[in-house]
């Protein structure tokens, strides 16, 4: 196999992507090893199975302090350099209301990379869902929301997971977003609804998982409001969530244009690698 000449990684809601890069920046190979619960732990056992001596610039592993907003993306002359030639980029920080972006920050700029005159909202789906305003390149404001992570917890046994199953009923989910968005003091007794209906009037699995999904984005959508509302937005994710996100702001009268997730990222840590260069 060809030598690389360095290694593009991100470390992402516990998951680890490499990308071993010739020296024109195509992928000669790419790893996604098993999830696990610690950066440093998962690089540790890791590069010493990677090329010696080759360059390894990671996004989302770095510990505070992070530069703080308003700020361009960070570049490989920020980074922390740790052993074996490891380069961690390090997040963006906000003091009100207080948050951080660790390694979304990469992906914005590889949105960036592409769209270079893009101003306006960018959205980054997850277990965090992060919405990040953006222009003339830099990283303005942003904000988190725990949105996937409590769909997680929800979806559990002793909660919502008895009426929960497969498929998806479009037309449910978009009347949870408008229920959610409208009623925003009923959240939590809209949830309760779900179990109740499964049991007493055999509400439909597929029903069921998209009113949980529409509750959840339409809560969200209703805070981030002053982020997309009358912004070009892009949605930075890979598969059925991202179409979620659009189909919900499309109903708000928002399009909201799709880029994969993954592939932003390694563009942003091309763009990091390549602008620290002299």
């Amino acid at each position: 196999m060809t030598q690389p000449d360095w290694i593009a990684g991100e470390w992402a809601q516990g998951h680890l992507r490499l990308w071993q890069m010739a020296a024109d920046d195509t992928v000669l190979a790419q790893m996604a090893p098993a999830p696990g619960r610690d950066a440093a732990e998962a690089l540790a056992r890791l590069l010493p199975e990677l090329a010696p001596g080759v360059p390894v610039l990671i996004s989302g592993a770095a510990d505070l302090p992070f530069p703080a907003v308003p700020c361009k993306p960070p570049v490989m002359a920020r980074a922390r350099d740790g052993a074996g030639g490891l380069h961690l980029l390090p997040g963006v920080a906000q003091a009100r209301p207080a948050d951080i972006l660790e390694g979304e920050e990469t992906r914005v700029a590889g949105f960036l990379a592409l769209n270079p005159r893009f101003d306006g909202v960018v959205c980054l789906p997850g277990a965090q869902s992060r919405w990040v305003h953006v222009s003339a390149g830099e990283i303005v404001s942003f904000r988190s929301f725990l949105t996937g992570t409590l769909g997680r917890l929800l979806a559990a046994p002793e909660a919502l997971g008895p009426a929960l199953g497969t498929g998806w009923d479009e037309a449910a989910f978009l009347e949870a977003v408008d229920q959610a968005m409208g009623r925003p003091a009923g959240f939590a007794g809209d949830l309760s609804a779900i179990l109740a209906e499964s049991r007493l009037h055999d509400l439909s699995p597929a029903v069921a998982l998209a009113r949980l999904w529409g509750l959840l984005i339409g809560m969200e959508l209703a805070a981030a409001k002053p982020y997309w509302l009358g912004q070009s937005v892009a949605i930075l994710d890979e598969g059925e969530t991202a179409a979620r996100y659009r189909a919900a702001l499309a109903a708000q009268g928002v399009p909201a244009v799709l880029a994969d997730g993954a592939r932003m990222a390694l563009e942003g840590l091309k763009r990091a690698r390549r602008e620290a260069k002299p």
